[in-house]
């Protein structure tokens, strides 16, 4: 097996992982915002709940304190309109599977890309060093 080939290898392996990485970094990070979504609204019915028991049990506090209600259904309402919990749960689950397949294609491709430039990078580096060297070396047999 020729080095070309082992490199090609090395680096199908490594693009594989990066882009699992990425993958799984990916619906980390969807799911966190989803969990928070949900955790959100739960706070938020729970409040409403604790209103509309103290409605049926104490209407004077209730009425009283009218504009902490308000607040509290309005941050339901906005918690309850959050697009991930708006979502029907097929359509969250393709997201998620398409959020992870673009970000595993995205990670091995950067990795392939990195790996393409820096190794043309090295290889145009080395090459002008060398032709520095050959020139100095050319230049002081000339001068002596």
């Amino acid at each position: 097996m020729n080095k070309k080939e082992k490199l090609r290898r090395a680096v199908f392996s490594l693009a594989i992982c990066v882009g699992i990485f990425c993958a799984w970094c990916c619906v980390l990070l969807m799911a966190g915002e989803y969990n928070s979504a949900r955790h959100k609204l739960d706070v938020h019915k729970q409040e409403v709940q604790g209103w509309e028991a103290c409605r049926l049990t104490k209407p004077s506090y209730f009425k009283s304190n009218s504009e902490v209600v308000s607040s509290c259904l309005k941050n339901f309402n906005q918690a309850k309109d959050n697009f991930w919990l708006s979502l029907p749960r097929g359509q969250l689950v393709g997201l998620f599977a398409l959020a992870a397949l673009g970000s595993a294609v995205a990670g091995g491709l950067a990795t392939w890309i990195v790996v393409w430039l820096g190794g043309l990078t090295i290889y145009k580096t080395i090459r002008l060093l060398a032709l520095c060297f050959r020139f100095r070396s050319s230049r002081q047999q000339v001068n002596s």
